[in-house]
């Protein structure tokens, strides 16, 4: 259904627009000059790269999202499953996997907005359901990662929900 998809696609760009400039205030407040414009640099970057070339390179783009995809699932994973030493990272650095998981869910979601959206739909719903685990067991602030945690889920449902309704081939759009 193509208002679903559409409702999904918007809800993560307006998520992402609004949370990159909560984002990039927080840490230019926290790093100043130089620093600080490598740390959003390190998220804004593949972001928007990996946006537009879900948009425009969906050949390049699904094998480099899937590497990105799998790398975040695998650290939201060792996250929940080791939580005292990366409570000792993320005091040091912030939520970096947390922001990995930010700057991948608008490429994803672009992506499964005309391809493969029951898949990108099971990684966007994977991704919340780590990240809420990898959250419960470590000692930071649940409400940035709830906060991230809720869009994520809700375009992943919206995307899993389109894609059992509109029963259109995906292979056609990878030509």
């Amino acid at each position: 259904m193509e208002n679903l998809r559409k409702l999904a696609l918007y809800l993560v760009l307006a998520f992402a627009g609004i949370g990159g400039l909560i984002t990039v205030n927080q840490t230019l407040a926290d790093h100043s000059g130089l620093f600080g414009l490598a740390f959003t640099a390190a998220w804004l970057f593949p972001m928007v790269i990996g946006c537009w070339l879900a948009w425009r390179r969906p050949m390049i783009a699904f094998p480099l999202l899937m590497i990105w995809s799998m790398s975040v699932l695998g650290l939201l994973l060792w996250q929940s499953l080791a939580p005292s030493w990366w409570n000792t990272i993320l005091d040091s650095n912030g939520p970096i996997i947390t922001t990995a998981m930010f700057a991948l869910t608008a490429p994803l979601a672009i992506y499964g907005y005309k391809r493969r959206t029951r898949f990108v739909a099971f990684i966007l719903i994977g991704l919340s359901a780590l990240n809420m685990m990898a959250t419960s067991n470590t000692a930071t602030d649940g409400n940035s990662a709830l906060g991230i945690t809720i869009p994520v889920l809700g375009a992943g449902v919206l995307y899993l929900v389109a894609s059992f309704v509109d029963k259109r081939d995906d292979s056609a759009d990878e030509k």
